[in-house]
């Protein structure tokens, strides 16, 4: 890793006065380039002797080792893809305002890194926050190309003696696509047949972990959820969390006994410590899905040590550790007021049986799939077609943005389990939620001032109104952050402001991002089908599955004799 200073002076002009009113200050270095190179390869990973399967690592490491860094600092990865198949990069949480080419959805933004081919990722880092980097390319982020990205604040508001940087995964025995091949399956039984993964917690099995107190000391813990599908909520016996932060937002300070973070999410909290060393304590990991429908499974407990002293004995402190914050009850530091709508967006989440005889994901029944080219490229090289949703193909289910509108976006959830649903490019207000089915129609509304996030939980059976303001030319997805539902089709397409898109972005664009389209067979120009007009893509809608309309699973969960069915093959 290289890390290289970049030092600038300001002394206005070479006037005597000018020069007396600057002299003493001090030219600071004030950001850095940090330059790193990744080779992307499969590495064995043995979970404890246990058992050992093929992980996605870097440089020959996994866990990969995370990424820190200061605001206004610019990262620079060289990634080179050992893989047999392409791969790619996407910077969770980072805004790549100005450069949606570096985003790293492959098939959206880019075409990805080909087998053998190598690829540049510039990122800008105008943020602070708690982040994450993962690939976008298929279900390789369940299969482990996940690490950390924490964004320090020279001005940071809330004031603490550590940190402690603590990403949370699910790891599965099955590699990725044996388990999507099982959640792809038409029969339940063998689709909600029990998995059950283990957690590795800041990079170690959750037994080994230890988080090294001081008496006295204040600690800000970073916590991340970088897996594929399980929630996770984390506490500590006889200690406080204070929350300040979800996903790279600052928040006026809650105390709690306990903080879920969702596939996707991020969170910090404010721990003190105690003022004795005469006891360790035990903290808590534990994971939780309600995507299965068995107390034996949910939650799945792991913890780890709070160390105060090696020789100490742990005593145990039980409390109320799975209380929780709402998010409509968080006011972030910069109190933005509430946006009130231009546009709104309904998006309505359904699982079940499609016409290809697959169980798929959808919102408003459509199941997502790539276009031949990436939707990006599409929305520079279309001219005023790119204003018009057919050239960017019904399966990608694309909507478009006007520049600088508040966009309102209604996400209804009729499945039974919850979605972590993660918005690319931005941060959104949530501003209301409630259930979609209950009689009394119970629902929650945000402060003048709503928290802001860049993905949001919606339990089964819910909703939420979410809004933000389209001041972010680019093509953005909008998905579950669940791996596996991602491979399902439960993501859909933003295209803001096309004509500011072919005006600022079409010419920033790197040689090397088209070389790799063309390295692939992909076409850089066109319509979905790379085609040059709207009626160039033809019939290609009856090319993808649709749904069964009497064969959507409901906002129930299964019934009593399919959950003793599932418990007996479990």
């Amino acid at each position: 890793m290289h890390i290289l200073l970049a030092e600038r002076c300001f002394f206005g002009s070479s006037t005597k006065l000018v020069l007396l009113l600057v002299l003493g200050l001090w030219c600071v270095a004030h950001a850095a380039t940090i330059e790193l190179n990744w080779d992307i390869e499969y590495v064995d990973y043995s979970m404890e002797g246990m058992f050992t399967r093929k992980a996605i690592g870097i440089n020959g490491q996994w866990p990969i080792p995370g990424v820190v860094a200061t605001k206004g600092d610019t990262l620079i990865i060289h990634a080179t893809n050992k893989l047999k198949e392409p791969t790619s990069l996407h910077s969770h949480g980072i805004f790549q305002n100005g450069t949606n080419f570096y985003d790293g959805a492959a098939m959206v933004t880019e075409c990805g890194i080909p087998m053998n081919g190598s690829f540049t990722y510039v990122v800008n880092l105008n943020q602070a926050g708690t982040y994450w980097i993962h690939s976008h390319f298929k279900s390789q982020t369940a299969d482990g190309l996940r690490t950390t990205l924490v964004i320090r604040d020279p001005d940071e508001v809330y004031k603490y003696d550590d940190e402690i940087i603590l990403p949370l995964e699910d790891w599965f025995r099955e590699p990725a696509k044996t388990l999507i091949k099982q959640f792809n399956n038409p029969d339940p039984h063998i689709r909600f047949k029990p998995i059950v993964p283990y957690a590795i917690i800041g990079g170690t099995c959750s037994s080994k972990k230890r988080l090294n107190f001081a008496p006295g000391k204040t600690y800000r813990i970073r916590l991340l959820n970088i897996g594929a599908s399980f929630d996770f909520h984390f506490s500590m016996e006889a200690h406080t969390l204070r929350l300040i932060e979800v996903d790279g937002v600052m928040v006026k300070e809650r105390t709690t006994h306990g903080v879920t973070v969702g596939t996707g999410q991020r969170a910090s909290v404010l721990v003190t410590a105690l003022n004795t060393t005469d006891n360790n304590y035990i903290f808590h990991a534990d994971m939780y899905t309600d995507l299965l429908q068995m107390p034996r499974y949910n939650p799945l407990n792991f913890t780890g040590t709070i160390e105060y002293s090696p020789s100490a004995k742990i005593k145990r402190e039980r409390s109320a550790m799975w209380m929780n914050v709402s998010d409509l009850d968080l006011e972030p530091l910069d109190a933005e007021p509430m946006l009130e709508a231009d546009q709104i967006v309904t998006l309505d989440a359904y699982s079940g049986i499609f016409s290809d005889q697959s169980f798929r994901h959808s919102f408003n029944n459509v199941t997502y799939a790539v276009p031949q080219i990436p939707t990006l490229l599409t929305a520079m090289t279309m001219g005023d077609y790119a204003n018009r949703t057919e050239v960017y193909g019904k399966q990608t289910d694309t909507h478009i943005l006007k520049h600088l509108d508040v966009v309102q976006i209604v996400v209804n959830n009729h499945d039974y389990y919850s979605h972590p649903f993660h918005l690319h490019g931005h941060v959104f207000q949530i501003i209301e939620t409630g259930d979609i089915r209950s009689k009394e129609r119970r629902v929650k509304t945000a402060l003048d001032t709503p928290v802001k996030r860049d993905t949001v939980v919606i339990g089964g059976g819910h909703y939420a109104i979410l809004r933000f303001r389209a001041d972010n030319p680019g093509v953005w997805l909008f998905h579950c952050h669940i791996d596996f539902h991602i491979m399902l089709g439960l993501q859909m397409t933003f295209v803001e402001a096309p004509d500011k898109i072919q005006s600022r972005l079409k010419h920033k664009v790197p040689d090397a991002y088209r070389e790799n389209c063309v390295a692939q067979g992909i076409k850089t120009t066109g319509n979905a089908l790379g085609g040059s007009e709207v009626m160039d893509l033809g019939d290609q809608d009856q090319l993808n599955p649709s749904p069964y309309p009497d064969q959507f699973e409901s906002a129930d969960p299964p019934s009593g004799w399919m959950l003793i069915s599932y418990i007996l093959q479990g």
